[in-house]
């Protein structure tokens, strides 16, 4: 009886033993393993900072570019101006203009707007009232106006706008003046913004010879070369080989610490709830006399893919294998770092080759450009947008004349670089991250522009632009080089209504223009006002 009751007692004591054994080490492993996801999640949002500052630095690098014009002892004029800068954007895409803003004492303010009146009759100084819209710029000491900018196509409300007219950017005038260095402003809308998003500008300011004094600033001050940033953009454009799944990441600026400011937000596609009990803060470097902040939180999708059934598998293991837990437990988790290796080797492959997938998906495998499928999907998803924002959509439907022709006489390889040359050529057309070009199928090009009030000068750019390309057509009925034909149309969306109507109208218009003998462009219909620009 004694010997039965001591076996019992063994057995419970083992019992409990075993279970606080397995109980204590499968904790253990969950406490490691958040320790090293966390470690992961730090991780991400440092390497998001450091690539997000690489990519602000890169932008800002443009301004030093475009100051080189202002070396020469003469300011450089209008052209000149436009021909570097367009250069510029060319290599920086996220930057949405690059401007001129000349210093402009009172006495000399009708001699500059009649230089430029020159070019763009209706030129002047202006500034935004309370009210909200554009007027021309009271009367001050001197003046900060936006004097060239490129591109103008979109921008033309900013243009004569004077930035000594507003509080929030002649600050930052001031501060760059005063400091010979670049500032940056805080956030802001811009006045030819449509879309209400945040945006900042930054200053280089540009003096005659080298003043070493505050008083030689003020004095020698010529002007600033101004970029202008959408934040989204920078940001969005950081993150081209990291989508950053289950990831909630808030960028802000401190610089006043009684006035934090949200500039952008990156909510997770997973679809999860974010744990708001893990927060990590990244400080950028200071930019331009800012002080960002990348702010991160995982969502629970981040944390439950990176944790595995370890835990648990030791915790019943152990039970069963009360005296071998401690061998076991060394075992199995270097098994798990082996498996979990492995599994991150080939999720990166997976993830990789689906990048892939998806970029061939949406592009034209001969011209580089979009394709039709990827055009039709981007069209509905704006044109949704459109409908809600009560905004114009804009179709053109762009045909190469007598391609067949040409393809018959020179032969399908020629044909295949001509279509090559085309749609490169007509992609540079627009500079706006918001516009779509898509090869639309065989010689058909198209155009989708968001918002825009100048399709006809975009149109009449692409009919000059292709001839100019001079790819030789004697077999031609036009001209003896390569032309197209061009029907576009503009309309704002009706609830109810889509897309297929703004196509058909675009190609009734191009099947217009080619009845009018072609290397010409036709408008359907148009929308009745355009949109207004606003702060």
């Amino acid at each position: 009886m004694v010997l039965k009751t001591n076996n019992a007692v063994m057995q419970i004591f083992v019992m409990i033993v075993g279970i606080l054994l397995s109980t204590l080490s499968g904790w253990f492993l969950f406490d490691v393993e958040k320790k090293a996801i966390i470690s992961e999640f730090h991780k991400d949002i440092d390497e998001r900072a450091a690539s997000l500052s690489r990519e602000i630095e890169i932008n800002i690098e443009a301004l030093y570019t475009l100051a080189t014009l202002f070396s020469q002892a003469s300011t450089p004029d209008f052209q000149a101006f436009t021909t570097q800068a367009r250069k510029t954007l060319n290599r920086h895409n996220d930057i949405q203009a690059l401007e001129w803003i000349p210093r402009v004492p009172h006495d000399q303010r009708q001699a500059y707007e009649a230089e430029l009146r020159k070019s763009f009759p209706d030129f002047e100084f202006t500034e935004r009232k309370a009210q909200g819209y554009m007027a021309v710029a009271q009367q001050r000491a001197e003046y900060f106006p936006v004097y060239y900018v490129e591109p103008l196509v979109g921008n033309e409300a900013a243009f004569g706008f004077d930035l000594a007219s507003n509080a929030t950017r002649r600050e930052t005038l001031e501060k760059s003046r005063d400091s010979a260095t670049a500032r940056a402003t805080a956030s802001i809308t811009l006045v030819q913004d449509n879309y209400k998003e945040k945006a900042f500008l930054a200053f280089l300011p540009i003096y005659k010879g080298q003043p070493s004094t505050l008083a030689k600033r003020k004095q020698n001050l010529q002007g600033f070369i101004l970029g202008v940033y959408r934040i989204a953009d920078i940001f969005v454009s950081s993150t081209l080989n990291d989508e950053l799944l289950g990831l909630e990441i808030d960028l802000v600026d401190e610089t006043d610490p009684n006035n934090i400011d949200l500039l952008y937000t990156h909510s997770s596609s997973t679809g999860f709830m974010v744990d708001r009990n893990i927060i990590y803060k990244k400080v950028l470097p200071e930019i331009l006399g800012r002080k960002w902040s990348l702010i991160g939180s995982p969502t629970q999708s981040y944390i439950s893919v990176r944790r595995s059934v370890l835990p648990l598998f030791v915790f019943g293991a152990g039970i069963i294998f009360t005296l071998f837990i401690t061998a076991y437990i060394r075992s199995i988790t270097k098994r798990a770092n082996v498996v979990q290796r492995i599994v991150i080797e080939k999720t990166n492959e997976l993830n990789e080759a689906n990048k892939r997938l998806k970029k061939l998906s949406r592009i034209d495998g001969l011209t580089g450009i979009a394709n039709r499928r990827f055009m039709d999907e981007f069209l509905d998803r704006e044109w949704l947008r459109a409908i809600r924002q009560e905004s114009s959509v804009s179709f053109l439907l762009i045909d190469i004349d007598f391609f067949k022709a040409y393809n018959d006489n020179y032969g399908h390889l020629a044909g295949d670089e001509c279509l090559k040359k085309v749609g490169a050529c007509l992609k540079q057309q627009v500079n706006r991250a918001v516009d779509m070009v898509a090869r639309y199928g065989g010689e058909e090009f198209a155009f989708v522009l968001l918002d825009t009030h100048d399709v006809q000068l975009i149109a009449q750019r692409c009919l000059k632009s292709i001839e100019a390309l001079n790819i030789k057509h004697e077999f031609s009925q036009v001209e003896a080089v390569i032309t197209i034909s061009i029907g576009y149309s503009t309309i704002v969306p009706q609830k109810g209504s889509d897309p297929s109507s703004l196509i058909a109208a675009a190609d009734e218009a191009l099947y217009k223009a080619k009845d009018r003998g072609r290397n010409n462009a036709l408008a359907s219909f148009t929308v009745n006002s355009p949109p207004t620009f606003s702060i």
